[in-house]
């Protein structure tokens, strides 16, 4: 046999440790691969979850300064007034020398009316 011929026939075989190796490096990568396809999937999930929350949040952030200024629009002192006036109520603003203010005594425990 020439040598040639001899190289030839073990060249195009593959040794069974080396065939094992590349199943092995080929399911190590096929694992990995999916592995990373499923903590990303993960993580876009729970992204998307972080932002439902952040818009539900906006929006209860939202109603509730709606309801403040709603609130603070009914409670305004010129506004009821307004309404007052407006529904004919009988009603009327009370003048200062009309308001009567009660102070506790020091030493006793009673109150006194002043005008």
């Amino acid at each position: 046999m020439s040598p040639s011929i001899k190289t030839s026939r073990y060249a195009n075989q593959v040794s069974l440790s080396f065939l094992g190796w590349m199943v092995a490096f080929a399911t190590m990568v096929s694992a990995g691969g999916i592995t990373y396809a499923l903590y990303k999937n993960d993580q876009v999930a729970v992204r998307t979850e972080i932002n439902n929350l952040n818009r539900k949040i906006a929006v209860c952030v939202m109603n509730t300064n709606q309801h403040r200024a709603k609130a603070n629009s009914q409670t305004n002192r010129w506004a009821m007034r307004d309404r007052l006036s407006q529904d004919r109520s009988t009603l009327r603003d009370i003048n200062r020398n009309q308001i009567e203010l009660a102070r506790r005594l020091q030493d006793s425990g009673l109150a006194v009316i002043h005008h």
